[in-house]
């Protein structure tokens, strides 16, 4: 009987071992896991505060920059020329349109859905000149967004610069059809999403990266502003967006359809048929 009772106490104490020698294995099979996880995490949150960091300097580089030095010769309210020459350049020997609009106009917005492309079309066909001008009417935090980009791609993209301001009022559109206001009302939102716009135009990252905040936009706006205040336009009823001028003379718009209203403007420029 003792016998017996010494192999079950070894017995006992072989498994106290086994069970005691597992229980060691499997703390530090759980502290090289935690010591792992605790890495990865710290890399992950290293490399997450790197990316903040960075998003962080850029936002603020692009709310801290010199107007000149992002706008160049627009800095002082200039107007984006367009022609079959190409942006910033004029034909003498054709009339000029002056087209007078906000970004965050609903009616200048609907009024580029009807003949906008078309319009510019015929600038590219050698019928006319057209200055864009940029103004505060109904003058939304987009407005502003809108505005800094769009001169900052007529002097580095100048090819895509039709087909981005399209879209910049397309995107307006769509979003005063749909009763959204929560991006065109918000200055970070609207900063974002005319980035994501300019991408979608096939504009490079490099000039993307150029766009300043919206509110470098701020002078530009006011002297453009005023200058439209200021101006002798023969007809003009009172000030509203959009407005076209011809030959000095404002342009009654006529028609409901896009063809009729174009045809109502090249009318006014005196652009044959």
């Amino acid at each position: 009987m003792a016998k017996e009772t010494s192999s079950q106490d070894s017995v006992r104490l072989k498994a106290q071992q086994m069970r005691a020698e597992q229980a060691r294995k499997d703390r530090r099979i759980k502290i090289t896991i935690i010591s792992v996880v605790l890495v990865v995490v710290l890399g992950i949150a290293a490399a997450v505060a790197v990316v903040i960091g960075q998003k962080v300097s850029a936002e603020r580089a692009a709310r801290n920059v010199d107007p000149v030095s992002v706008f160049g010769t627009f800095a002082e309210g200039e107007p984006i020329l367009y022609s079959h020459k190409g942006v910033g350049q004029v034909d003498d020997s054709i009339p000029t349109l002056v087209e007078y609009f906000d970004y965050s106009c609903h009616v200048c917005v609907n009024v580029d859905a009807l003949f906008g492309k078309e319009l510019t079309e015929g600038a590219d066909k050698g019928e006319y000149n057209i200055e864009y001008r940029s103004v505060r009417t109904v003058d939304m935090a987009y407005q502003h967004a809108a505005t800094a980009a769009s001169l900052v791609v007529a002097q580095k993209a100048p090819e895509r610069w039709a087909d981005f301001h399209h879209a910049l009022m397309a995107y307006f559109k769509s979003q005063y059809d749909n009763g959204k206001g929560h991006v065109v009302n918000d200055a970070d939102a609207s900063y974002q999403q005319v980035k994501k716009i300019a991408e979608q135009v096939g504009i490079s990252a490099d000039v993307i990266g150029i766009f300043p905040y919206g509110s470098v936009a701020d002078h530009y706006l006011d002297v453009a502003s005023q200058a439209w205040r200021e101006a002798t336009v023969e007809g003009r009823a009172g000030l509203g967006t959009p407005e076209f001028v011809a030959h000095g003379k404002a342009v009654k718009l006529q028609g409901k359809t896009g063809a009729e209203l174009l045809d109502s403007v090249r009318a006014a420029l005196e652009v044959k048929k």
